[in-house]
Formats: C-alpha cells, structure tokens, sequence
C-alpha cells in the first residue's frame, strides 16, 4: 500500500475515532458505528505494521462497535450509568495482568513476538478490558482507556503512526471530559429518581 494511502487512511480512523469517542462520551449510540468503521481501518493499517495484537484488538473493537450499539438500544443511549466496587475492580485489573501476560505468551508460541510485544499485548488485554465495561456503561472505564492510553502514545509513535499516537494523546483528553459528563448526569439522574 502507497505511504500516501497508508497516511489518508490512519488520519481517517482518527478522525472517525474522535467522533466515535465524542458520542459514546455524550451518550449518543450512533457513536458505536463510528467506531466500527474506524475498527475496520485499524485491522488493516496495523497489520500492514505486522503488529499482529494491534489488528486483533481493533477486530475486537469492530465487534463491541457492533455489540455496543445494539446494547445500549434506541436512538439514545439505554440504561443507566453505573459504578463498580473496588473488588469488581481488582478482578478487571487481574484479567487484564492475566490477559497482557497469555497474549505476550501466546505470540511467543507462535513466534510472533514483535519489537513492542509488552506493550501491545498491554494495550490489547486492558483495552479489551475498558471496551467492555464502556458497553455496560460502568463509570470507571474512562480511567482504563487513560492508562492504556498513555501506553498507546508511546507504542504508536514507535512504531510509525504518529497520527494513532496523536489519536491516544487526544483520547486521554476525550477521557476526562468522557468521565466528568458521565459522573455529572449519574449524579443528575440518581437525584431525579430521589425526588
């Protein structure tokens, strides 16, 4: 594929990934669609990278992309906002430890261990991790996406997509407003179920 292609393609899945992560923060389930489209184009640009973990978890997210919008239901966002405890909590970190190490360990067994293989393998399980929770619409995912994020930042720019590195730089960003809107209409809605 032509660098110039290869570029036009991973500044358009930022874009439609800004979008996505706009809408899903204002709980809008069109959001969903947008990321699926841009899930799509990740499989391809990082695959061409060989980073093999990379395009699975972008798979991953063009399936949650598709189960996300079909989960939260009518033209908005269904359901309520909710928060885990910290012992749900401690078992979401422990899958993600327990998925970053079998993913690292996986892509040794088929001798696929790529240049960044703790980090990749990190971002995936974790991210995986946060997809989830974000489709239950649990509070605290926004603080996993930022840590995977500040991971991802890294990651990206050594590999060569400054424009993903961008993208995650932005997420973090994306992830306070994400966080305090949602904490805001919990609060809101927890208040008119009271009165």
């Amino acid at each position: 594929m032509s660098p110039v292609l290869t570029t036009s393609l991973e500044y358009a899945a930022v874009v439609l990934n800004i979008v996505f992560t706009i809408l899903i923060g204002r709980q809008v389930r069109a959001g969903w669609l947008f990321g699926f489209v841009a899930a799509l184009i990740g499989v391809l640009l990082y695959a061409l990278q060989e980073a093999w973990l990379m395009s699975a978890l972008n798979g991953f997210y063009a399936v949650m992309g598709l189960y996300g919008w079909w989960n939260w239901g009518g033209g908005d966002a269904s359901g309520s906002i909710i928060r885990f405890g910290v012992q749900q909590h401690a078992v979401l970190i422990g899958i993600g430890i327990l998925g970053t190490w079998s993913l690292m360990l996986l892509m040794k067994w088929l001798d696929q261990p790529g240049i960044h293989l703790g980090m990749e393998a990190f971002i995936a399980s974790f991210a995986i991790v946060a997809t989830w929770m974000m489709s239950k619409k649990v509070l605290e995912n926004w603080f996993y996406w930022t840590v995977g994020d500040l991971v991802a930042v890294v990651y990206n720019h050594w590999i060569g997509y400054d424009g993903y590195a961008l993208l995650n730089a932005i997420y973090i960003v994306l992830a306070v407003v994400g966080f305090v809107r949602w904490r805001k209409q919990m609060i809101e809605s927890s208040q008119v179920q009271v009165q």
